[in-house]
């Protein structure tokens, strides 16, 4: 059988033996695969950078039944200066585990590659306050997924409408007008409403552009606006995070980290 070549980035590894490693990677060309590197935990080794966490790298690979192991690696970047605070690896590996969670072998998502790759670059590099990367990589990725939500206009009165809040499960904004007069006509929750009561995240107006500027704009320019106000920095992070965590129906071990850093730096 001929070997498999395909790049892809490392968003988990697993220490195996003495000398060897289990790699969780997101590819273009199979989604995400598990394979063995072995001997890269190897001081000696040539793979041993290349196949490090956050790596993208390009991959020459055996495969026997299910089974991947690596045979050939080279890095093409190792986004290096997210080793450079415990903040950033957090941060980036939360993102990875994201990907490790979504992904699906044989169901590649280029974009969603795309976007992780983008977001390491950004935290690794500092291109925005890591508030305004966390939230654009969370409303993206939600939006890759299948869980777009509709923010241009009321899902009840379909106005623009000001005061606006992302009903989240159902993945549309209302406004004040319409939230009152449905909080007057409300019945006792039924079974299922129960189970899943309404979340509501309020909007300010300028977090309210942005999220929509982050779900369509080309993935390059993802990053191309900007929040200065702190309440609006607030309310764009907190609705994101909010936004994809109830659709994927889960937290993530990074992300609590990551959160108790913010609290010890007296940001949370």
């Amino acid at each position: 059988m001929q070997p498999i070549l395909l790049s892809g980035v490392v968003v988990r590894t697993t220490d195996y033996g003495e000398r060897d490693r289990i790699l969780t990677l997101y590819t273009d060309e199979l989604g995400l695969i598990t394979v063995t590197a072995n001997g890269s935990r190897s001081l000696k080794s040539r793979s041993l950078v290349a196949t490090e966490l956050f790596c993208y790298s390009k991959f020459v690979l055996n495969r026997r039944g299910d089974r991947y192991t690596v045979k050939e690696v080279e890095l093409i970047e190792s986004f290096f200066d997210l080793r450079s605070d415990v903040s950033k690896i957090a941060l980036a590996g939360y993102v990875c585990e994201v990907l490790a969670h979504v992904g699906t072998e044989n169901l590649p998502d280029p974009d969603l590659l795309r976007l992780c790759l983008n977001t390491l670059f950004a935290i690794a590099k500092e291109r925005a306050p890591q508030a305004l990367i966390k939230g654009a990589f969370e409303m993206r990725a939600a939006s890759i997924l299948g869980f777009r939500p509709e923010l241009s206009v009321c899902a009840e009165c379909g106005e623009e409408g000001e005061d606006v809040a992302l009903d989240v499960m159902n993945g549309a904004v209302r406004c004040a007008a319409c939230r009152r007069e449905t909080e007057l006509l409300a019945l006792p929750p039924s079974e299922e409403e129960a189970l899943h009561p309404t979340i509501l995240c309020l909007l300010t107006a300028a977090a309210r552009v942005s999220l929509f500027y982050v779900i369509v704009c080309p993935l390059e320019k993802i990053l191309s606006f900007r929040l200065e106000n702190p309440e609006d920095v607030k309310s764009f992070a907190y609705a994101a995070e909010t936004y994809l965590l109830n659709h994927l129906e889960r937290s993530f071990k990074n992300l609590e980290f990551y959160k108790t850093l913010l609290l010890e730096e007296g940001q949370g």
